[in-house]
């Protein structure tokens, strides 16, 4: 793998391109056509964050052994919000790029306010033709054609706030395990890549007995 430029870049110069003359990466501008280039999405210099994303988390099972997750892309480096939004207001009803993502828990240590939670899994990236997703419908998000996959570690530690809701901060290591074309002819990553992710949000627990719980979290990967 090539050395990348340095990492003074900022997320948001990477995500938007202002400072894509200086790190030599030329990616597109937030309004640009960046699908179209026929170059590569969602890589930067290390340390820059290439993605934004929102999602939704359901943690289920008989102990809260089991997660699933669902989601968009909001921001992505390389390309502008015509590639990954409808033309509407930019909302989940209008998203290009979905996210799906499974987990198991391989480790629980509960503490007073705060607990840990280990969780091993697999994200996908989606494009979509159309825009279509539903929270409320799961299946919307695994529609489309998968442009990414990625191995997760993650830690989750999670601040409770109340005997029903908390603050998860979710952190780790994601690896690359492919990289598609997308319909405008870039390819999103590159595989073997490595990154980091970072999301937080609000949790509510469904059931103090199972520990199952609901999420809605708001988060980035970046280059490791």
């Amino acid at each position: 793998m090539s050395e990348r430029p340095a990492r003074e870049l900022s997320r948001r110069t990477v995500l938007t391109g202002a400072g894509a003359a200086v790190a030599g990466l030329g990616l597109a501008g937030a309004d640009g056509a960046g699908a179209d280039t026929g170059g590569t999405v969602a890589i930067g210099p290390s340390g820059a964050t290439v993605v934004e994303f929102r999602g939704r988390i359901s943690q289920t099972g008989s102990s809260g052994e089991t997660f699933s997750s669902t989601g968009f892309l909001t921001q992505v480096a390389g390309l502008g919000t015509s590639d990954l939004f409808a033309p509407a207001p930019s909302s989940v009803g209008t998203a290009l790029f979905s996210v799906t993502a499974t987990g198991d828990l391989t480790a629980r240590v509960l503490d007073q306010q705060v607990h840990a939670l280990d969780i091993v899994g697999r994200l996908l990236v989606r494009q979509r033709s159309s825009p279509g997703l539903d929270f409320a419908h799961p299946a919307t998000f695994r529609a489309g054609t998968v442009v990414a996959s990625y191995d997760l570690t993650l830690q989750d530690a999670l601040a409770v706030i109340d005997t029903a809701r908390g603050i998860p901060t979710l952190s780790g290591d994601m690896t690359q395990l492919a990289a598609k074309l997308l319909s405008g002819g870039s390819r999103f990553g590159s595989k073997g890549e490595r990154l980091r992710l970072f999301a937080t949000g609000l949790g509510h627990l469904v059931d103090p007995v199972t520990l199952n719980a609901e999420l809605e979290i708001v988060g980035n990967w970046s280059m490791a």
